[in-house]
């Protein structure tokens, strides 16, 4: 693929995403399939001229489109806000390891069925229920 033009504001777009989402330079590399220091070097400007395949792996890396990565819209597209989810957790999860994402996702799936029907959250035993177990442990 062809390089981009250099175009005012890639890296503060990207730096706006790395804050939204809580990740670093590195980890959005990292996310992106890329060399852990591809994000600083368009950061620093040692890449002032990102290969659009680079453009699009870092929109998703980064949850939004490649036309705001590049400017032409002030909307992040496909960013949490838009769907009203928290950007801070949305990146929390996305740091889950690939193996442990089911049993998150299955946790988060029991707290949002809990919700939906009125159930508090467990907060852990009663006074009275921890006095009644330590009695029947005596016993």
């Amino acid at each position: 693929m062809g390089h981009i033009r250099p175009m005012n504001g890639v890296a503060q777009r990207i730096r706006a995403r790395l804050k939204a989402l809580g990740l670093t330079p590195r980890a959005a590399s990292l996310r992106a399939d890329r060399q852990p220091f591809t994000v600083r070097d368009i950061l620093s400007g040692k890449n002032a001229n990102p290969k659009a395949d680079l453009i699009l792996d870092l929109a998703r890396a980064l949850v939004c489109s490649t036309d705001y990565l590049l400017g032409l819209r002030d909307d992040p597209g496909a960013a949490p806000a838009s769907a009203d989810i928290d950007p801070a957790l949305l990146g929390a999860l996305q740091r889950i390891p690939p193996s442990e994402r089911g049993t998150v996702r299955r946790m988060l799936e029991g707290v949002a069925e809990k919700s939906r029907y009125g159930f508090e959250a467990d907060t852990g035993p009663t006074k009275k229920k921890r006095a009644k177990t330590a009695r029947r442990r005596k016993s």
